[in-house]
């Protein structure tokens, strides 16, 4: 495959004993179903079938398409379609396939915009097990003050509870990418967050200056007072930063603020 191809599709493609590894951390058994996103070659697909689940692999690249028909074409438990999973229709195979788990070698160029639209969706699945860069999974499950923790972060565990299975160095990956990569588990909240419509975008403009005092971040929307405010109503100090704050509190705050 020509590097300009697997730059378009953002694709390295793994090793056998690695995705054979990654594979087996995925605790279903023959009675759940799965999907996994950007199968590429099938590296993964072919250990996940042998757990004896029905599988429906989402794959961009045409060229995978056609060689992974080939490689599946006698196994009843697979299916496949070629489509970009941002705009594959989510909603719709969770209504026809109960309590799946979700999974993949994510391509680093969309991994966070893939498990973001999963995350609304997360409480109908057992949850998401699968790869992107390490840096990308250190922000995922990152805790408030942490250097990770961010706007994304908030976001996830707002949802899910997450953490970090095997880190996977380059060596693993045709070609090499440049960056170490991570495996992470990500599992739905019996309570998730309860929040009104705007929340994400007010956490959003919190970490856009990560540096400064939450009300400096927040100066475009919100007068300093009103924040100041605000935040002493919450215990917390005129020198209060996003990263210091849970989820929770990013709602109290907010919810204060409007």
């Amino acid at each position: 495959m020509d590097r300009a191809r697997r730059r378009k599709f953002g694709q390295n493609f793994l090793d056998d004993n690695t995705a054979k590894l990654i594979a087996e951390d995925l605790e279903a058994t023959n009675e759940t179903p799965i999907l996994e996103i950007g199968p590429g070659h099938g590296a993964m697909t072919i250990h996940l079938l042998q757990k004896g689940a029905p599988l429906t692999a989402i794959e961009i690249d045409e060229q995978c398409v056609e060689i992974l028909k080939k490689k599946f074409e006698k196994n009843p438990l697979f299916e496949i379609e070629n489509i970009d999973f941002l705009k594959f229709d989510l909603d719709l195979w969770l209504k026809n396939h109960n309590t799946p788990w979700i999974t993949g070698n994510l391509p680093y160029n969309v991994s966070t915009g893939i498990i973001s639209s999963i995350l609304p969706k997360l409480h109908k699945t057992l949850g998401f097990m699968g790869m992107v860069q390490l840096e990308v999974a250190e922000r995922l499950c990152a805790k408030p003050g942490s250097s990770a923790y961010g706007s994304l972060s908030v976001y996830l565990s707002s949802f899910a509870n997450a953490k970090i299975l095997r880190k996977i160095s380059p060596e693993h990956f045709t070609p090499k990418p440049n960056v170490d990569s991570a495996t992470v588990l990500i599992t739905p909240k019996s309570n998730p967050l309860n929040y009104p419509e705007g929340f994400f975008e007010f956490v959003r403009l919190s970490f856009s200056q990560k540096r400064k005092r939450l009300a400096n971040s927040l100066a475009s929307s919100y007068s300093k007072q009103k924040v100041f405010e605000c935040l002493s109503s919450l215990s917390l100090s005129e020198n209060t930063r996003a990263e210091e704050l849970s989820p929770e509190t990013f709602l109290e705050l907010f919810l204060r603020l409007k």
